[in-house]
């Protein structure tokens, strides 16, 4: 299990670290979404279901997806000769970072000890949604369909939004289709 951890937490820097240097920016994003399906990953290694789902519906789902529709949409070229500039600063800055994240889960985790697991009695097998999921609908059941109320009108005022309301439709005759005749058929040569 252990392995199975390090070998995800080595895949999700390398990834991280993709999404900074790809000199593509639609790359970038996929390297972003790759980062965040391993995050989800880990977390749910961690058995915390619940923030591994929320990252992957909100932060894939809709930020990864917007961020990909505007660089799709917009129109970038980016010289590559000035992008080799920053690399060196990059590299410098990121090492630094590292070091001292991992100093300081060093001096935070030197104090932990081992406990052992089998001494502890399960009272409840519920998971983190199942109790989530309890909470909203017991306790919370009127604010969780007032967010829906406000989730509903906010998507109808988007449709209308978007609609073209112009005065000048074209409308069909149906009955002067229908009633066609040889006077008044036009032929274009």
């Amino acid at each position: 299990m252990q392995s199975i951890h390090l070998f995800l937490l080595s895949i999700l820097v390398l990834s991280s670290f993709f999404v900074l240097i790809s000199s593509n920016p639609v790359h970038s994003v996929l390297f972003l979404v790759f980062t965040i399906f391993n995050a989800s990953l880990i977390l749910f290694f961690f058995n915390v279901e619940f923030l591994a789902l929320i990252f992957i519906i909100v932060y894939v789902g809709a930020i990864a997806v917007l961020f990909l529709f505007v660089i799709m949409m917009l129109n970038i070229k980016m010289s590559s000769s000035k992008m080799f500039l920053y690399y060196p600063v990059f590299f410098i800055v990121s090492f630094v970072v590292l070091v001292q994240i991992f100093l300081v889960l060093e001096v935070s985790f030197s104090d932990v000890s081992v406990v052992d697991t089998q001494s502890f009695v399960v009272f409840d097998v519920l998971s983190n949604i199942e109790v989530i999921g309890q909470s909203l609908y017991n306790y919370f059941l009127c604010v969780f369909l007032l967010a829906g109320l406000i989730l509903l009108v906010a998507m109808i005022g988007a449709i209308i939004l978007t609609l073209n309301f112009s005065s000048a439709r074209k409308n069909e005759l149906a009955f002067r289709q229908l009633s066609r005749n040889d006077n008044s058929l036009t032929f274009f040569e």
